[in-house]
């Protein structure tokens, strides 16, 4: 049959188009399912810096959230459910990524990780974050590092050993 091997490369085509996509929905899960247990993680530390230089150093403890400013710790009291409220805004679901691709795993602070690249929604009042890349622990599936070089953010995250600081 002359249009057997067409049609054989358009299978195959479609296929890989399959598999393709499948690829990118399970890599778009993944980074969601990071931010989500990132709202519901009980404490963490978040250092974030801005083309290099220290910008923000906060603490959230539950629904406690304690932001530095020099020496000094100031401490907000979150509504209830506000902080995974925040997160979820950032990524609603792994719908609301585009472009996720595995980019490999690699070894951060001795901690196996998993690297994905993504690009998230625009938010309102935030506006188009651009390109990230994201550190997820091999192990506890939460995000431990976020990188966006369009905004030149660099933010890690602690979770071991996180207590309140003296306000």
């Amino acid at each position: 049959m002359p249009g057997a091997p067409l049609r054989s490369r358009l299978t195959l085509a479609a296929g890989m188009a399959l598999v393709s996509t499948s690829a990118l929905a399970g890599d778009c899960d993944a980074v969601a399912d990071a931010y989500d247990l990132l709202s519901k993680a009980p404490a963490y530390r978040q250092l974030t810096s801005l083309g290099g230089q220290p910008l923000l150093d906060s603490i959230a403890i539950g629904d406690d959230l304690y932001v530095r400013d020099g020496e000094n710790w100031t401490k907000t009291l979150l509504e209830k459910g506000q902080r995974a409220a925040m997160t979820k805004r950032m990524v609603p679901d792994a719908a609301s990524l585009k472009d996720c691709a595995s980019a490999g795993d690699e070894t951060l602070e001795d901690v196996a990780m998993h690297v994905y690249d993504y690009t998230p929604s625009a938010v309102q009042g935030v506006g188009d974050p651009g390109p990230q890349r994201v550190w997820i622990g091999a192990d506890d599936g939460l995000p431990h590092r976020m990188l966006s070089e369009s905004a030149k953010t660099d933010v890690r995250l602690q979770f071991d050993n996180i207590t309140a600081p003296a306000p």
